[in-house]
């Protein structure tokens, strides 16, 4: 039988930087929602060319 055990873990600065923004944005409900509905609008083809909007500027 094996027992878990704590272990100690290194790790780049940086990459946990990383991971905690992961994490912080995917407990943010708003921006997780907006995500979502962004990709319904790309399946739906709601999209424009990046060179007409900003002639639309």
């Amino acid at each position: 039988m094996t027992t878990a055990k704590s272990r100690l873990v290194s790790i780049p600065k940086s990459d946990l930087d990383s991971l905690e923004a992961t994490i912080e944005t995917l407990e943010n409900e708003y921006v997780m929602d907006q995500l979502e509905r962004s990709e319904q609008d790309i399946l739906k083809g709601k999209v424009r060319n990046v060179r007409e909007f900003l002639k639309e500027l």
